[in-house]
């Protein structure tokens, strides 16, 4: 018996209008050729970030719909937006013009989180401890292409991390070097950062690259110029709003922020003082912190500084 082989097509993609401003309802529809297994993702684009993201099933007819508000703090840059949907392995994208105006009172925080947050940022001021966290780059410049794409391939919690970060994409489009006219230049088995040692300590190396590149730099042949790098929103900010809408347990949340610190996504001072705890429940302050970090109410800093206090009473154990 032969068996019918179907061919997926790029799905198609329609918005109720051309441009929109803040607070507008964005609608969008469009249809697929329907796979049981598969689902839908679609991802709104700025020029600088991910601004909105849903995932869900078309229906077996292989019509979709869905609106997103043009709502919050992502949504403060003017310009060209794009929609991109994936599905099945095949991408669509349309884009529209945004208008940010100022952001009305429905989507101001309370004025009980507002005391909070400027009583917080005032104590502080006061007393704020040494920040012994941080967050490396993502592609590591002292790190292969093929370092990481084998760790998504052999590493189930790697490759659920970078799955749930950036949906829709293959590790290679992230981290990966670009095709360029030299065969087997760049090598992905060797780092940005071996490369941009070699053109400043090698003028041989540096001459033959120019010769080759004459209108490009080294940064941009090894994604690593503002032009050429992919436009990666933070790890840990993609991960805390999943806990902080609870898309994730408390537990998962502990897990995995561990995870991160052993891919040395998060990076830890060695010092770090660590102190018996009895209680290993995260507490509530923290996730309000979460969620005002997740919406960019506070500073990256702020969040890693709970976060240090969670490592540092063993609530978090890595």
């Amino acid at each position: 018996m032969i068996y019918p082989i179907t061919v997926f097509a790029e799905p198609s993609i329609t918005l109720d209008k051309n441009s929109y401003v803040i607070d507008d309802v964005i609608k969008i529809s469009g249809k697929v050729v329907f796979d049981a297994n598969s689902s839908i993702v679609i991802q709104i684009r700025s020029t600088s970030d991910i601004v909105a993201i849903k995932q869900f099933s078309p229906s077996k007819s292989g019509t979709f719909s869905t609106s997103f508000d043009a709502a919050g703090p992502k949504w403060t840059q003017s310009g060209t937006y794009t929609v991109i949907v994936s599905y099945t392995g095949e991408k669509s994208e349309k884009t529209f013009n945004f208008s940010a105006v100022n952001i009305s009172e429905k989507n101001e925080i309370s004025k009980t989180d507002q005391i909070k947050i400027e009583k917080n940022q005032e104590n502080n001021k006061i007393q704020k401890p040494n920040l012994k966290i941080s967050m490396s780059d993502f592609p590591d410049p002292a790190l292969s292409p093929n370092y990481y794409i084998n760790l998504y391939n052999t590493d189930s919690v790697f490759k659920k991390l970078f799955d749930t970060t950036f949906p829709g994409y293959k590790i290679q489009e992230i981290v990966g070097y670009k095709p360029t006219n030299v065969a087997g230049f760049p090598d992905p088995n060797l780092s940005p950062q071996y490369y941009i040692d070699r053109y400043s300590n090698e003028p041989r190396f540096r001459i033959w690259f120019d010769s080759q590149f004459t209108d490009r730099t080294i940064y941009d042949i090894i994604g690593m110029s503002d032009n050429t790098k992919p436009s990666i929103p933070s790890w840990i900010k993609q991960y805390t709003q999943l806990w902080s809408i609870g898309e994730i347990s408390d537990s998962q949340f502990a897990t995995g922020i561990s995870e991160l610190i052993q891919k040395k996504i998060l990076l830890i001072d060695d010092d770090i003082v660590k102190t018996s705890n009895q209680d290993s429940s995260i507490p509530g302050w923290f996730k309000n912190a979460a969620l005002w970090y997740s919406k960019g109410i506070i500073t990256e800093e702020d969040f890693l500084l709970g976060l240090q206090y969670l490592i540092e009473k063993e609530i978090i154990i890595i």
